[in-house]
């Protein structure tokens, strides 16, 4: 059994399912999340039971991926019972979809979700009035308190059965039900089998839907779309507007005339919090001071809270399980322990050491996404989108580029236009993802100790600034040209996030963070121990990648960092940036240099000064967060040790950021390059690669001669 989860954005559904299914599907507070169908199985009373989780979507209208997909599953999967979930303190808005979805005469169920927030409001609404008078059953539900949930499952596997038995009762004015009838009497003559109820074609023709003319043609071999025209006419010709228009105004009229008679306020009307909020928020004077103090305060807190773990866990695995591994395979052949201990454990037991790091900043960025504030962030930025012709909707997907670019890019669904939906992709890699996170760590450690979240905020606003500059460069050529389109943005009441809901997001990007590690990144460290160490007992600067770096490091002499150590160290990162850090482990020969200071083996005394580690890593990163107020208080202090000696011999502050700058703006991992093939075809992939290999070279050597000639270097 197949039961589909329909409704606007932010109303809750995958909420919903995760709270039925204990699913991990991610779960937002803000549009642009949910950009395709996911599913999760659960059972129920002996049923298995599919959960599938479409897009949030305000209508059905195929101006959107979005709506397509969900029109398209709707008709096409033919799921047994569709539950819309409905915000119920925004009820005028979401019935409308409800309407939309009436009409396709699938077996329906309403979920009043947020139920506890609407009585809250003082509102009242006559459960069995409405029911009766849609025709439809309405079960009130709170995701969050896991309210109302046993009803809605039990009310929905008996939907298909009731559904025999129910009448929808969705009727237009006399006038248009008249026009409406009188087109399903000629599809009548027409039209011998489809999937699609013929009142739902009959209005789909009034509305000159083009896609449902195109899917209707290709499915009956004949095209109706004639059919309505003389029906068209005498709609324009009585209301004075299109027929689309006054189809729409009809549904909001019969909605009123709902609410009038079930609906009612039972408190005056006053200021909420969001709106209190959001008058200061998204202020015109203070809106963008405030986002630049909370991706400051993000990367603040970020660094000072996860710094005493990454040291932890540096030591942790470099000087606890390499020790015993090392220890038993200590009879294996040479090549074979420096693969697991050098190539493996080294590479990615480095890239793994920033596991807090990655989980402290997804931690921060769910509180600002659970909350609604990154909605507000898209709004704040539409005055600036709008000189690229895009709105502030196209910033989300920039948005979730911090996180990843990938979801980033598929995010792009939400957006209605291709040009717009090409130029957005075309940007998303500017943005500074989690995975870039680990560099700047390194380097800022080195050489930026006490300015660290100073130094990794002026790269993430360096990183928009390059994307809207080369957008708005791109935005003057023929093939993205396009006027600027207006914002239909929601923007979600404030709510304080739960624990559940903050966890949901943060385990499931930092499970596909171990998981990149376990495989990509794995893989990627073995290849890399290869080409370091063949051919076999050559020196590394012999090695292929040795001759290969210092075959075309003079190239980035101008960027300011030409060593060959540097250099081969981007060569992986095309895989994943996470690599970076790794290579340069190998590079730099960090655990080999430190193997000869190995202290005697006591299991059960490393394991007591582990734990003890651990737990004075928890009060550290308390106290550097909350109990300090300087601009950094902790330190990398294991990275500082093991990298300072050697980068300063070759890199300096400078040169040390135009490296940053430039893995900022490389081009990104296999796996981005992967979306944007899916989602755009070879061209575009091949032009971005093509853009992201010259525009971060321009702007690193712009940057370190800038800085050589005002003399910071």
């Amino acid at each position: 059994m197949n039961i589909a989860f329909a409704g606007n954005p932010n109303v809750g559904k995958t909420a919903i399912i995760n709270a039925i299914a204990g699913s991990k599907l991610k779960v937002g507070n803000w549009p642009g999340v949910t950009v395709e169908k996911k599913e999760a199985e659960v059972e129920f009373k002996g049923k298995t039971i599919t959960l599938t989780d479409l897009p949030g979507v305000y209508s059905l209208s195929p101006y959107s991926i979005e709506e397509r997909i969900t029109r398209d599953f709707i008709f096409e999967q033919d799921p047994d019972c569709i539950v819309n979930v409905i915000d119920s303190t925004n009820i005028e808005r979401n019935l409308y979809l409800t309407l939309l979805l009436m009409e396709t005469e699938k077996p329906l169920i309403i979920a009043l979700n947020m139920f506890d927030e609407f009585k809250k409001l003082g509102y009242e609404i006559d459960l069995e009035g409405l029911s009766e008078m849609l025709g439809v059953k309405v079960v009130p539900t709170s995701a969050i308190k896991r309210e109302g949930l046993q009803k809605l499952m039990e009310i929905s596997i008996s939907c298909p059965k009731e559904h025999k038995k129910l009448d929808y009762k969705l009727r237009y004015d006399g006038f248009l039900e008249s026009e409406i009838m009188d087109v399903v009497k000629k599809l009548k003559q027409h039209v011998i089998n489809t999937r699609y109820p013929l009142r739902w074609i009959a209005i789909k023709l009034l509305e000159r839907d083009e896609y449902a003319k195109e899917k209707l043609k290709k499915e009956l071999g004949m095209d109706i779309s004639k059919l309505a025209d003389e029906n068209i006419k005498r709609i324009e010709e009585r209301f004075g507007d299109d027929a689309e228009t006054v189809l729409a105004e009809s549904r909001y009229g019969i909605i009123n005339g709902i609410l009038k008679k079930v609906f009612k306020k039972t408190k005056k009307d006053d200021y909420t919090i969001t709106e209190k909020l959001d008058k200061i928020f998204i202020s015109k004077s203070l809106g963008i001071p405030i986002f630049l103090l909370f991706m400051y305060l993000t990367f603040k807190f970020t660094f000072d809270g996860s710094a005493p773990f990454i040291d932890w866990f540096d030591g942790f695995v470099n000087d606890y399980i390499a020790k015993y591994i090392s220890l038993g395979i200590s009879q294996a052949p040479d090549w074979l322990k420096s693969l697991l201990i050098d190539g493996i454990l080294g590479g990615v037991g480095l890239v793994l050491s920033f596991l807090p790091l990655m989980f402290f900043l997804y931690f921060f960025l769910a509180l600002l996404e659970e909350s609604g504030y990154m909605a507000r962030a898209a709004f704040l930025m539409d005055r600036v989108m709008s000189s690229l012709g895009l709105n502030g909707k196209a910033f989300i997907p920039m948005i979730l580029g911090f996180g990843c670019n990938v979801p980033a890019i598929y995010a792009t669904r939400a957006l209605e236009r291709e040009t717009d939906r090409k130029l957005t992709a075309v940007m998303v890699p500017f943005m500074s993802c989690g995975a870039r996170l680990p560099i700047y760590a390194l380097f800022t450690a080195v050489f930026f100790s006490t300015h660290r979240a100073t130094v990794v905020l002026s790269l993430y606003l360096l990183g928009i600034a390059v994307a809207f500059m080369v957008g708005l460069i791109l935005r003057k050529t023929e093939y993205f040209k396009e006027d600027k389109a207006p914002l239909l943005l929601e923007l979600p009441p404030y709510r304080l996030p739960t624990l559940s809901m903050i966890w949901a997001s943060v385990w499931a990007r930092t499970k596909a963070f171990i998981v990149k590690a376990g495989t990509v990144i794995a893989l990627a460290m073995v290849l890399l121990w290869g080409v370091i160490y063949l051919p076999a007992n050559s020196s590394l600067e012999n090695s292929i990648l040795g001759k290969t770096a210092k075959a075309v490091s003079f190239v980035f002499k101008p960027a300011g960092f030409d060593d060959w150590r540097i250099v081969a160290s981007i060569i992986p990162g095309v895989i994943a940036k996470e690599t970076v850090v790794g290579a340069l482990s190998q590079t730099l020969k960090i655990h080999q240099d430190s193997e000869d200071n190995k202290q005697s083996s006591n299991f059960l005394q490393d394991t007591k000064e582990q734990i003890a580690g651990f737990f004075q890593a928890i009060g550290s990163s308390f106290k550097s967060m909350f109990l300090s107020f300087s601009q950094d208080t902790f330190e990398l202090e294991s990275f500082k040790n093991s990298y300072k000696d050697k980068l300063s011999k070759i890199m300096t502050p400078l040169s040390s950021f135009s490296f940053m700058v430039f893995m900022l703006l490389f081009i990104p991992c296999i796996v981005t390059l992967a979306a944007i093939k899916q989602e755009f075809g070879w061209g575009l992939m091949v032009f971005e690669i093509g853009l992201l290999a010259i525009v971060p070279y321009i702007i690193s050597v712009i940057i370190y001669q800038g800085g050589k000639l005002l003399g910071f270097d």
